[in-house]
């Protein structure tokens, strides 16, 4: 059972480069076994959502950025859904299922997001306890079960090491009585062999990682998530990083806005709980661009805790459908601010 202990807060797994290089290929082609008299063979080709994910929680909402990496032809942005008025969620990995050469429409997994999440939250019973994260398993299930699915046209070996996820859920949410919280919901796959070059593949049960808040005692500040998941030592600095080394860039964003150097100073002393979401938002839209690749395509939106969600930055490709009222949560509450915040 997973829950919302705040000590609960464990770093992502650091990843060799070798093994992360496998992860940057964009596109992975599989094909279906020519069975006995059985029609002819299909491939499955996967490209993948590849970049980073921000998030900020504040004071009076909750910012979250996307960042694409520069990746291979058909390689897909980061794209970030609206799950509710109350949640948001970027999903990375392989997110567009294809299969070349025929007229069928491409699956985009990114897009059915709304419609599995939401879908999950109407059937989870609200058992009053805050701290239970029910809810987040919920999510995790139903994003499981679509992908069982797509995996079972997978009968070639696939090489990707079983440390290393096919699909990375980032899930942002805020949950009165208890406060903001990010996780991470990680999918990876096994393979069983069935002879003659067969491969049974299965998708294994997501991992979840509380990535907000943090440890007792532990700075409230910045929180980014990467895919490939790539071992941070050698991978290009995070924003934070940034920021604590001065990077003159962002030193002249900061200075040149009072509100904006005051709630970002709050942000870099672990107390982005007391900073303010507008001024952190704008200084995060001049500062993104200062740590991603020449024209790389950016997306930001906001979960205020007062108006609900909201986008900063479209996704240059178009947003995911928005939740209906047909998948709305079941007695939804009304959002406020924290007690004490």
């Amino acid at each position: 059972m997973v829950s919302r202990p705040k000590s609960d807060l464990r770093p992502l797994p650091s990843y060799s480069p070798i093994l992360a290089a496998l992860l940057c290929i964009w596109v992975w082609v599989f094909s279906a076994p020519a069975l006995a008299q059985q029609e002819m063979r299909n491939e499955v080709a996967v490209n993948l959502a590849e970049g980073r994910v921000i998030i900020c929680a504040a004071k009076d909402g909750i910012i979250v950025a996307t960042v694409e990496t520069k990746g291979e032809p058909g390689s897909r942005q980061p794209v970030i859904a609206s799950l509710s008025s109350t949640r948001a969620g970027v999903l990375l990995g392989a997110v567009e299922w294809l299969q070349p050469g025929t007229v069928e429409k491409p699956i985009r997994l990114d897009n059915e997001l709304s419609h599995l999440v939401g879908g999950a939250l109407n059937n989870t019973v609200d058992t009053g306890n805050p701290n239970s994260a029910s809810d987040i398993e919920a999510v995790g299930v139903s994003v499981l079960e679509r992908l069982r699915q797509l995996a079972g046209q997978f009968f070639n070996k696939i090489n990707i090491p079983e440390e290393e996820p096919l699909i990375r859920l980032v899930l942002v949410d805020y949950v009165p009585k208890y406060g903001p919280e990010a996780w991470s919901i990680d999918y990876h796959i096994r393979q069983d062999s069935l002879g003659n070059n067969l491969w049974r593949t299965r998708v294994l049960r997501p991992s979840y990682t509380q990535l907000y808040p943090p440890e007792k005692g532990q700075p409230h500040t910045l929180v980014e998530v990467r895919y490939p998941p790539e071992n941070r030592a050698t991978a290009e600095p995070e924003l934070l990083d940034l920021l604590r080394q001065n990077d003159p860039r962002l030193t002249a964003m900061r200075s040149a806005n009072q509100n904006e150097e005051k709630s970002v100073a709050l942000v870099m002393d672990g107390q982005s709980q007391k900073s303010l979401a507008a001024p952190d938002a704008d200084f995060l839209r001049a500062a993104l661009p200062v740590s991603a690749a020449p024209g790389a395509k950016l997306s930001m939106a906001l979960l205020d805790f007062d108006k609900g969600f909201q986008y900063l930055i479209a996704p240059a490709e178009g947003p995911p459908p928005a939740p209906t009222d047909e998948n709305r949560e079941p007695g939804a509450p009304s959002l406020r601010h924290k007690s004490g915040s």
